[in-house]
Order: C-alpha cells, then sequence, then structure tokens
C-alpha cells in the first residue's frame, strides 16, 4: 500500500561536514545546519554519523546529575524466521550476557548498579531499543559495555536454556493479562502472510522446541539472525550526559564505530496485515476480565512522512471529544460508554498503518454495538460533510507551538530512549530531530481529508470483547494465548450505506473554539533569585478550615502551573462502605466534568480528582493563567453535584468491575495489595470490598457526599508563575464554593500502620485466578524507623545495592521466574521496609528458601565490597539526590508528599545527603546484622506473602506446623515435576534418615531408588534407566535437597519469642519457627500501632503587608498582576516567543477573519 504522502526520504548527506575526534582521532560526519529546540531548552546538541552509518545524537545537559544512553536497532519482530517465532525476542535477553571485553554474565548490569543506574531493553514490531541510565561519572564506562553488546557479543551456549526459561516466564506471566492478549489476538486475526500476524514474544516450543524439530541449534540461528540483521547502518544512538559535546563526541566515536555495517539490512515485506480477507469482519472475543470493549480498526497506508501535517493529530481531537456534539456525548447520554479513544499505530511501521476507535462500553452499550458503530460513521459523515477546519489546525498549532517553547525536561532516559526510535523515521528531517512530534509545520486540507476517506466503513474492523456473549458462540482458539472467539462477516447494513438516526445525526457537530486555550504567557519573577533556590513553599493561612502554602517559581520561569487541593474528612474512608463510596464519588465528578473540560486538557491545562488516603485529592496543572479558573469549575462541579439513576448504576458496575479485577492482577501486584491490607489500618482488603459493593446505594452516596463536604480539613498548593496574593485569592475561592465546617483535626480519618512485633511471619493470600500458571513470593524485612534519616538512607543505599544482585541471582542464574527485584518503601511513620519479590513457577517455600539463602549470602559480598567501590556507590546516590529539579511539576510533587504527609520536611534532601556523607562501610554491616542477619538481628522481623498456582501443591496448615520449611520445598519440588509416588510423610521419614549425608549425589541416588521402589511393577521394568526418571532436570530438587541436607547439619537456632499468644488466634508455628498468619484481621488486632505524624516545624503563617489599591482593583482569582508589597516578589511580565506574538491575540484575529467568511463553527454549550 502506498504512503499517505508521496515524497521523498529526508536528506540526511546535505549538511554533514568531516571531523576527527580529538583524542582518538577517529573520523566522522557532523551535521552543521541548525537543530530546532525549544526556547526554553538550555541542552546543547551534537548529531553525528560515524563512518559505519550509525547516527548519533549526543546531548550536553550541563546541570544533570544522571546520564542515559539508549540504541535503537530497526529491527525487530518482523524479522522472526517462521520457524523460530520470538527470536528477535529472545536475542534482545542474550545480549545482556556477557561479551568478548567484558565476559562475566551479570557484568553490565552489576557496574550500572554499583552507580546507582538501571538498564532495561524491549522488542516492538520494527525496533529493538537497548538503553540505560546511570551517574554521570561512569558514563564513558557504561557506554564501552554497552557499545560491546553490538561488537562482540558472546552468546555463551550455558546461557541459552537458562535465558529461554525467562522467556518463557514472560510468556506465562502474562497469559492472563487482557492488554497482552488482545494485542496477540489481533496480530494473529491479521494477514497471516505478513510478519505482524507472528508471535513476537515466543516461548520454549516456538524457540528450543522448534529448533529440536528441525535438528537445528538453537545459539547457532540466534548468531545467524544476529549476523544478518544487527548492523550500524540501521542503529541510531543518543548519549545525555553533563560532559562536553567534544567529550561525548570522543566518547561515541571511539566506542560505537567498532560496530559492523552490514548495509541496509532492515527487513522488507510485500502486502498490509489488513488486507481484503480481513477487512468486513464481525470479530466476537472472550476477555479475562469484566470488560465490554468495541473497536473499531481501519487500514491505513504508511503514515511516516506525515509528521509535518499531523492530519491524524488533528483527527484525534475531534474523535476523543467529550464535549457536546461528540461521538462519545451521545454515547454516554444514553448510558452506552464511559471512555472513547482513537488513535493511530503504526507511525514507525514501513509500508502501513492502522487506526483504531476504542470504546469502552457499558453493558447496554455492548448489546447497542450495531447503533453504536452508526452513530461513529454518522460523526464521520459529519467531519467529511463540513470539511477540515483551518481554525482548529490554528489552534492546535498554537498551542503545540507555546506547549513545545515552554517545553519541561524530561528524565534523560526517557529522552534519550525517545530520540533514539524517532530516529529511525527517515522521512525526519535533521533540522526536526528534537521538534518533530511537537510541532505543526503545515496545514494540508487535502491530507486530512484523504485521512477520513480512509475510515469507511468498506474499510474496517470491528471487535467485540466481554467475559461473555450472550449471542455468539465463541469457539475458536487463539493459539498462544487460548483467546476464545467467532470471527463472522459484518452485516451490509454495517458496511455500506451505515444510517444514522436522524435524531442522533442532530446531535452530532463540530466543537466550538477552545475557551481554555491561555490568554497569558507572561512570567512572574520573585525580585530577588535565591541561588540555590528555595526548597520550601511558605506558608500563607492556616486556620480551623484550610492550610494555603505557597512556591513561586524561581528556576524554571516559565507560564506553567501546578495547584493541588486535598479534603480531609472524618468519614472518607473509615469503614470499607465509604472507601468505595468516595471511589464512586470521584468517578461521577470526573465523568460529570469530561464534556466540559475536555477543551481545557487539549490547552494542556489538566485536571484530576481522585481517592486519596483519608482524602479526596484534587490536582489541575498546566499553562498558569487558566488553572485557577479550572481548579473554580472543578470545585463547584463537586460542591453542587447531581447524578442520576442510569449514571450510578453505570459507574457504580465500573467501580465494582475495577474491585473485582484486582483478583486478575499477575500474582505479585496483587500480593501488594494485600501487603498495603496488613501494613496499614484502615485498610481493607478483596473480600472486604466485595462485600461492601452490595451495600452501596444512591441514597447511601448522597448521604456520603453531604457528611465528606460537610466538616473537612483543606489543604492547598499553589506552586509556579504565580505571586503570594494570587495564591492567597486561590484559597478565599476554595473556602468560598467549599463552605464547609471546620472539623477537630483528631477527628479525621487518621491511617496509620501496623507495628509488628519481632518475629518471623507468613501470609498465604488465595490464587486470585485459577487459571495463572505463576506463583508469587512478597518477602518484606521490616528495618529502621522512617523518621530517623541515618536509618533511611542506609536503606535506600542497600537497596541500590542489593536490586541488581537478587535479580542476578534467582532471575539470571536460578530462573526463578521473570518478574524479580527488591524495591525500598515504608510504613505511614513507622518502618523502613526492604521487599524482595519474585513471581515464577517455583512453589513459594522453595522461592523463600532462596531468598534466605541469597541474604545469608549477600553479607559476604558486602563485607568483599572494596572502600573505593562503596564510596563510589554512596556518591552515585548522593548525585541522583542531588539532581535539579526538571519542571514545576517536578518541584511540586516534592513538596506535596512533604505537606500531605504532616510531617513537613522539606529539607528531607539535604539531611539524607549529610548523612549519606558520614556513611561508612561499616555503618551498612552494622545495619545488615540489626535486620537482616537472622543469626544476629535481635529485633528480626520479617512478613512473607506467598500465593500459590493452584496447578501446585500446597502444604496445610498442620503440615506447616508439622514439617520444617526444607522439606515442604523438597516435597513441593518433586510434585511440580509430577513425581507423586511418595507422601510427604514418606519423604520426611527418608530424610531423617539420610539428611545427615555429607553427599548430596548419595542422597539424590536413595531419593530416586526410594521413590522407585513405590511406582507400580509395570512402570519400573528398565531400572537403570528408570533411575534418571525422577531427576531429568535436578537442578531444584537437587536444590532444594542441599538445603535440607545444610539444615540437619547447621547448629540449631532458638526461635523468637513472642509477646503475643499466636497460637490464641489459631496460628501455627512451623519447627523453624515461623508463624503462619490464619486470619490476619485477627493478627492486625494483636499488633501495636506506629503513632500519628508529627509536625518537624511550627506551622506559622507569614504575615504579609496590605496589597496596593492598584493593585487591588484589577485582582482576580486568574490575576498574575496581583503584587506583595513586601519587596520579595514581584512581577516581570516576560513576552513570549515572537514567532506567534501574544497566543490570545493571534487567535482572536482569527476568529474574527473566520466571522467575516461566514465560517463560524457550530458553538460548543461549554462556551
Amino acid at each position: 500500500m502506498d504512503s499517505l504522502k508521496n515524497c521523498k526520504p529526508a536528506d540526511w548527506e546535505t549538511g554533514f561536514e568531516s571531523r576527527q575526534s580529538a583524542e582518538s582521532l577517529m573520523p566522522y560526519k557532523e551535521y552543521t545546519g541548525l537543530i530546532e529546540k525549544s526556547d526554553n531548552d538550555q541542552r546543547q546538541y551534537r548529531l553525528i554519523r560515524l563512518p559505519n552509518n550509525l547516527v548519533a545524537l549526543c546531548v550536553q545537559d550541563a546541570e544533570a546529575k544522571e546520564a542515559a544512553a539508549s540504541l535503537s536497532v530497526n529491527v525487530g519482530s518482523n524479522a522472526n524466521p517462521a520457524e523460530f517465532q520470538g527470536l528477535a525476542h529472545f536475542l534482545e535477553h542474550m545480549l545482556f550476557l556477557g561479551t568478548e571485553k567484558y565476559p562475566k554474565e551479570g557484568e553490565y548490569d552489576a557496574y550500572l548498579a554499583s552507580n546507582s543506574g538501571r538498564s532495561n531493553a524491549y522488542t516492538a514490531f520494527m525496533e529493538t531499543n537497548y538503553y540505560f541510565s546511570i551517574f554521570n561519572g561512569a558514563l564513558e564506562n557504561a557506554l564501552d559495555r554497552f557499545a560491546q553488546f553490538f561488537i562482540s557479543p558472546l552468546f555463551n551456549a550455558d546461557c541459552v536454556d537458562r535465558e529461554l526459561n525467562a522467556v518463557d516466564s514472560e510468556y506465562k506471566g502474562n497469559l492472563q493479562a487482557d492488554g497482552k492478549r488482545f494485542y496477540q489476538f489481533r496480530a494473529r486475526t491479521s494477514n497471516p502472510a505478513h510478519p505482524f500476524s507472528g508471535f513476537s514474544v515466543g516461548n520454549t516450543e516456538t524457540l528450543k522446541g522448534a529448533a529440536e524439530k528441525l535438528g537445528l541449534d538453537l545459539r547457532e540461528e540466534l548468531v545467524k539472525f544476529y549476523q544478518k540483521y544487527y548492523s550500524a547502518d540501521i542503529m541510531r544512538l543518543t548519549v545525555v550526559g553533563n560532559h562536553s559535546l567534544d567529550v561525548l563526541t570522543e566518547w561515541v566515536a571511539s566506542k560505537f564505530s567498532g560496530i559492523a555495517s552490514k548495509g541496509n539490512t532492515k527487513p522488507t515485506f510485500e502486502g498490509h496485515p489488513l488486507d481484503k480477507a480481513q477487512l468486513g469482519k464481525l470479530i466476537h472475543f472472550k476477555t479475562v476480565c469484566e470488560k465490554y470493549l468495541i473497536k473499531l480498526q481501519f487500514s491505513l497506508p504508511e503514515l511516516k512522512s506525515i509528521y509535518r501535517e499531523k492530519p491524524l493529530i488533528y483527527l484525534n481531537t475531534l474523535l476523543d471529544s467529550t464535549e457536546q456534539g461528540s461521538i462519545f456525548s451521545v454515547l454516554r447520554k444514553n448510558g452506552w460508554a464511559t471512555a472513547i479513544n482513537g488513535g493511530s499505530s503504526g507511525m514507525y511501521f514501513d509500508g502501513f498503518g492502522t487506526y483504531e476507535i476504542d470504546i469502552d462500553a457499558t453493558p447496554e452499550g455492548l448489546e447497542n454495538y450495531e447503533a453504536i458503530v452508526s452513530i461513529v460513521f454518522g460523526y464521520l459523515k459529519m467531519l467529511a460533510e463540513s470539511g477540515p477546519q483551518e481554525w482548529l489546525h490554528q489552534e492546535l498549532s498554537l498551542i503545540n507551538k507555546a506547549k513545545f517553547d515552554f517545553k519541561d525536561k524530561e528524565k534523560a532516559e526517557d529522552y534519550a530512549r525517545g530520540l533514539s526510535k524517532s530516529g529511525q523515521n527517515h522521512y525526519i528531517t535533521p533540522q526536526h530531530v528534537l521538534s518533530h512530534d511537537a510541532l505543526f509545520y503545515e496545514y494540508d486540507a487535502d491530507l486530512i481529508s484523504k485521512c477520513l476517506q480512509y475510515l469507511n466503513p468498506s474499510n474496517y474492523r470491528l471487535f467485540i470483547g466481554a467475559k461473555e456473549h450472550k449471542s455468539v458462540e465463541c469457539k475458536l482458539e487463539e493459539k498462544y494465548y487460548g483467546v476464545l472467539h467467532n470471527i463472522a462477516e459484518l452485516p451490509s447494513h454495517l458496511t455500506s450505506n451505515v444510517k444514522c438516526s436522524r435524531s442522533v445525526s442532530k446531535q452530532l457537530h463540530l466543537p466550538g473554539h477552545n475557551a481554555f486555550l491561555p490568554d497569558n504567557l507572561s512570567v512572574s519573577k520573585p525580585d530577588v533569585l535565591a541561588n540555590p533556590p528555595a526548597v520550601e513553599p511558605v506558608l500563607l493561612r492556616k486556620n480551623d478550615k484550610i492550610e494555603v502554602w505557597f512556591k513561586q517559581d524561581d528556576q524554571f520561569f516559565t507560564p506553567h502551573g501546578h495547584i493541588g487541593l486535598t479534603i480531609s474528612s472524618e468519614s472518607i474512608d473509615n469503614t470499607a462502605l465509604n472507601h468505595l463510596l468516595t471511589s464512586l464519588l470521584c468517578e461521577l465528578v470526573s465523568a460529570e466534568l469530561q464534556e466540559q473540560l475536555y477543551s481545557a486538557s487539549i490547552a494542556n491545562s489538566k485536571f484530576g480528582i481522585a481517592q486519596a488516603i483519608g482524602s479526596i485529592n484534587i490536582d489541575v496543572s498546566g499553562f498558569s493563567s487558566g488553572l485557577p479558573h479550572l481548579l473554580k469549575t472543578v470545585l463547584q462541579k463537586l460542591r453542587t453535584f447531581v447524578v442520576d439513576a442510569q449514571q450510578f448504576s453505570i459507574y457504580l458496575a465500573k467501580v465494582e468491575r475495577k474491585i473485582q479485577s484486582r483478583r486478575l492482577n499477575n500474582p505479585m501486584q496483587y500480593l501488594y495489595k494485600w501487603l498495603d491490607a496488613i501494613n496499614m489500618t484502615p485498610a481493607f482488603d478483596q473480600d472486604m470490598l466485595e462485600k461492601a459493593l452490595k451495600e452501596v446505594t444512591l441514597d447511601g452516596l448522597w448521604a456520603h457526599f453531604e457528611s465528606v463536604l460537610g466538616e473537612a480539613y483543606v489543604k492547598l498548593l499553589v506552586s509556579g508563575n504565580y505571586t503570594q496574593f494570587s495564591a492567597l485569592d486561590t484559597g478565599n475561592q476554595v473556602l468560598d464554593i467549599l463552605q464547609h465546617q471546620p472539623t477537630p483535626r483528631y477527628l479525621i480519618s487518621a491511617h496509620r500502620s501496623l507495628n509488628i512485633e519481632p518475629g518471623y511471619f507468613v501470609q498465604n493470600v488465595p490464587i486470585g485466578d485459577e487459571k495463572c500458571l505463576n506463583s508469587a513470593v512478597v518477602s518484606t524485612f521490616y528495618c529502621g524507623s522512617v523518621s530517623d534519616t541515618r536509618d533511611s538512607v542506609a536503606l535506600q543505599l542497600l537497596k541500590t545495592l542489593v536490586n541488581d544482585a537478587f535479580f542476578t541471582q534467582l532471575r539470571t542464574s536460578e530462573q526463578l521466574g521473570y518478574r524479580v527485584g527488591a524495591r525500598q518503601d515504608s510504613t505511614k511513620n513507622g518502618k523502613g521496609m526492604l521487599i524482595f519479590a519474585l513471581e515464577g513457577e517455583a512453589n513459594p517455600v522453595y522461592v523463600t528458601l532462596r531468598i534466605d539463602q541469597f541474604i545469608c549470602d549477600y553479607r559476604q559480598k558486602l563485607q568483599e565490597m572494596t572502600v573505593e567501590e562503596f564510596e563510589s556507590s554512596v556518591q552515585s546516590l548522593i548525585s541522583l539526590k542531588q539532581e535539579k529539579l526538571k519542571s514545576i511539576d517536578g518541584e511540586f510533587s516534592r513538596l506535596w508528599t512533604h505537606i500531605i504527609s504532616n510531617k513537613y520536611m522539606f529539607d528531607t534532601l539535604d539531611k539524607e545527603v549529610e548523612q549519606l556523607k558520614q556513611l561508612g562501610k561499616d555503618d551498612l554491616l552494622s545495619f545488615w546484622d540489626k535486620y537482616f542477619n537472622k543469626d544476629t538481628a535481635q529485633s528480626y522481623t520479617r512478613l512473607d506473602m506467598q500465593m500459590w498456582s493452584a496447578k501446585l501443591w500446597q502444604p496445610t496448615p498442620e503440615e506447616f506446623e508439622m514439617y520444617p520449611s526444607s522439606v515442604l520445598s523438597l516435597f513441593g519440588c518433586l510434585r511440580s515435576g509430577g513425581h507423586t509416588a511418595l507422601s510427604i510423610a514418606e519423604v520426611y521419614s527418608f530424610l531423617l534418615s539420610a539428611a545427615a549425608s555429607s553427599s548430596i549425589d548419595t542422597v539424590l541416588g536413595e531419593l530416586s531408588e526410594l521413590y522407585m521402589s513405590k511406582q507400580a511393577p509395570s512402570t519400573t521394568a528398565d531400572s537403570e534407566s528408570k533411575k534418571e526418571i525422577i531427576f531429568e532436570s535436578v537442578s531444584k530438587i537437587a536444590t532444594a535437597l542441599q538445603m535440607v541436607i545444610d539444615e540437619a547439619n547447621a547448629v540449631p537456632k532458638p526461635a523468637t519469642a513472642s509477646k503475643t499468644n499466636f497460637a490464641s488466634i489459631d496460628m501455627k508455628q512451623s519447627p523453624d519457627g515461623v508463624w503462619l498468619i490464619n486470619d490476619y484481621t485477627h493478627f492486625k488486632s494483636s499488633q501495636a500501632l506506629h503513632g500519628l505524624p508529627v509536625p518537624t516545624r511550627s506551622l506559622v503563617p507569614v504575615i504579609l503587608e496590605p496589597v496596593p489599591a492598584e493593585v487591588s482593583e484589577q485582582s482576580e482569582v486568574a490575576d498574575n498582576e496581583a503584587q506583595p508589597s513586601t519587596g520579595k516578589s514581584t512581577h516581570v511580565p516576560t513576552p513570549i516567543s515572537n514567532a506567534y506574538g501574544t497566543l490570545a491575540g493571534r487567535i482572536g484575529l482569527w476568529r474574527q477573519a473566520w466571522k467575516r467568511d461566514g465560517q463560524p463553527a457550530a458553538t460548543s454549550s461549554s462556551k
């Protein structure tokens, strides 16, 4: 299929001049033309091409403490051989496991981790992207290791099977994930002759199994794939750091020029994933979660060449609209949908594209899917008849220009990854490498019309997704994810002459002009700039109703703002029912605001209203001039909230689906929810919430609404391009609208954390999804106090050091699962937590013991760490903490966290840096011994959350109490292998006599003999060959047996004495001293609570002098002209770029012109 726009690829020859690096004298070519960048962007750029044709963008960010790099290879799953599905993804995994220069497995990740770095990669259809971030001082050595992936990877044979297990685990972990399932299902139902229809992830069967069937060596096929496709000519590199451009260029040229140039190896293919045989289909499919999905998928030509005109952004704006006259407004009025989203996929695909309209339907909407489709095409017909609207394109162009000119910095890693990916679009000119995705360069009405012509009833297929379908049997099964489905021809009335009723057609019309476009982009600057910028906000007002905090922008100087408001009330979530009612209230108010505030989101003014712990949070951000009005709109809607019975029922069902779908989350996510339920009070588990759902009524919602807003306490933070007096005006506005009564602070719902006493506890969580193949363990060590800065930084440093080692050992070496990691957290005003989590197919007791072994072994690694290595890790963490904030939003988030915590510790980072500077290696070892070492920790406190797959044998509470964990682990490994001839009592009896043996081989042999003796005679005829049957894959069984032997030979340790009589609440204790929690609510009731947070400072508002009369007369809530007379802050208007003058002026002229021409757009009621 042709491109939407016939044009030649960009010229990447003109403007490149030959250069030579200063130190290594490596040749390269540098682009000497203009690279268009934001006026707010202080970074420096150099675009170069190496002799091997690798294109690299070097980015100098002088203020950055963190560096990053990303390399994109223009080949992905589109190159998978038909006989080896998933090979590209498997290659992505294997590249991390050693190179000729750095052969040690895991060396790359270990180096990054020791310098506060991280790495990852992804495989897409036409791209594989590798990226990392790291402390700036370690960038050169990281780049050297990174480059070797693409020069001399080893593909060690002994890593192949192990990493294949990781790929298989990744695949199995997503078998019940609707998003992954639907993506693969769409691919598998596309043109089978096109590579898009392939299986992108891969698994053991499609890789190792395929190789065995063909008599081929999988490693050799992997090497062939790498050698065929991984060419410098199709690689794009971005490096971001605070080093000079000359230094970055030197590193790139000297380290990446060694990548082989093999020409343009990008695979090519004919046809389109959606050809005539795939279009015109009605496809019903079953989901895992309770969902109601309608998707119209249209076939489009290649989209890469249209970045200048962006016609699909124009169409997205209209099709995504929730304003009156839109598709969604009609659907919502009928009670048929709760969300709509239109968008193109394939912006980086060669030869094809698609456009998709996704509708989150209600059950009634799904039943009326034909009517919904007719409304969609009715709207598209209206757009075609109305023709492209230049005024709308100009509005979009102006707002995107303003967003680009005042663009905030992204994280270095995200920035590098995005730039390397977009570098694969060969239509983008060197001049536009930074601006291509933001700016509208041209208006092309014909191109918009051409795009619209493709969105027609003869050029789409229709997906209908639900957990159950009333009138359609889904008997077909997709090969890899088992998606049950039915494929039929679309009826003729949905493929030609689709009719939309006259009454509905009258409701569909174009939107009016955007009333939320910013009318003032000037900037208020403080009179005297602090150096460094202030780290604390100013408290302007505090009484029994409200706290008003203010932080003026003193470092970014952009016309942005961020305002946050939290409403705390006694009844927000003090019970499971009230928790649900608050959640439902936020859903309903947000839905009501969608129609009114869609234009605000287009104009870069975002809003949110959401339930938080003990409060309702309201958040508005974007261009500062319109935010006070936006906040006023949101608050007025909240205060005057009215809902009819239909919308109540629709959104109650949505909340219900959201709650119930948690059971179908991946096991690790589900365990984290349960961990929160144990650590905090009040907190509500899955069963409590599902039970409370039955008690939700419309009358109860009204009563709850009045209770929440009747008596409340409000906190407000106004940050960004404002003055103190405009912040106070916003506070007055909040009080005027809410009209709430004060509530005593002690009555407000106080969330407190559990102070778990020393001991080792296990909570088995019921499996949420019986079809899930994976189990999970979340092991939490409680350590230190969150109020002790020294404990806090020690824990942060430990997490930085331990995460990679944990991942390398349990995922890479032992292959226990795909989702593996360590994280640091804390309970509210209580203890710190270091959490080790793993999801995989191994039984949870075995995993728990492997975590134990890792913890035991890791102390030695800490001990062996050199002083230089330790100090380097400390300095890396310090540098990341000293990283300059990148935006007003980032500053708001930091300050808001301290405000809503009720501690107001705004100087936390400075205190943490000071403590880190004083922290020594011995201090870290002492911290480890105090909280993690079972032999030395007097207050050893640990809680393991376990979830067992339904396919696994799980010990009963009685078996837990009777047998040591090592025996349960071994027996579980035997059962997982299908070896069921021995009972657990027989295994335990055998181990009592055999475990003292020092030879693992001897014990393995004896266990094998015992197993065979229990087999029926017909199964033991060939005794010599049968000796291997039980231990064909002995790794886990042998390891489990070794743990039994080690435990038998170890010196017994007395179990930690408990203050609480846990047996009295029906808890069982294992022979190794672990307590099994039977009912976690009883367990929580037996434990003390940590105290409430105490402010770390006196909360005394500043005293402001009266506003000058001439300012007071002009003052409005959104007024940027208001000035305090204290001399601390004055208004200094800074005009925006002359490229478009004053935004309001330009828009006004265009609107007048359109009215003169007699072409006004239909007026939206939101106007």
